[in-house]
């Protein structure tokens, strides 16, 4: 399977109308695609995280527009979209002491795609590289 190495962001906003729409026109405005995103809400803040393709970076850009944001490797996994991936994906991780920490993705036609923060990157992405999914 492939699994990439990519930069995810989680950049804080004010919880209210419209916070998610200005932060996305940013990414429109600078011609750069989010390929996943989530959020957390709690009260009057939130949290969300995205990658973008290509993975470049963008925390200049972030902070020059008045965005607090973190950067972490996360894992882009990419495996058939089918019953019981997900289950072999984290046996597989999970058999080798691989802890994921935050995991999120979507599925769309025959593929899904997964990003997964894991304890060991380089150790899961070797583990994943090899796996076939049945």
């Amino acid at each position: 399977m492939k699994a990439d190495i990519i930069k995810q962001y989680s950049v804080f906003l004010v919880n209210k109308p419209g916070s998610l729409k200005d932060f996305t026109d940013l990414f429109l405005k600078n011609n750069i695609n989010i390929i996943a995103i989530t959020s957390d809400v709690r009260y009057d803040a939130a949290v969300v995280r995205i990658s973008v393709e290509d993975s470049p970076n963008i925390s200049p850009m972030l902070i020059k527009e008045g965005y607090t944001s973190v950067e972490t490797d996360v894992l882009s996994e990419e495996l058939p979209n089918k019953k019981g991936a997900l289950k072999q994906l984290s046996n597989a991780l999970g058999e080798s002491d691989v802890n994921i920490t935050t995991v999120y993705g979507s599925a769309m036609g025959e593929t899904s795609r997964l990003m997964l923060i894991v304890n060991n990157i380089p150790k899961a992405k070797k583990i994943l590289e090899n796996l076939e999914v049945e």
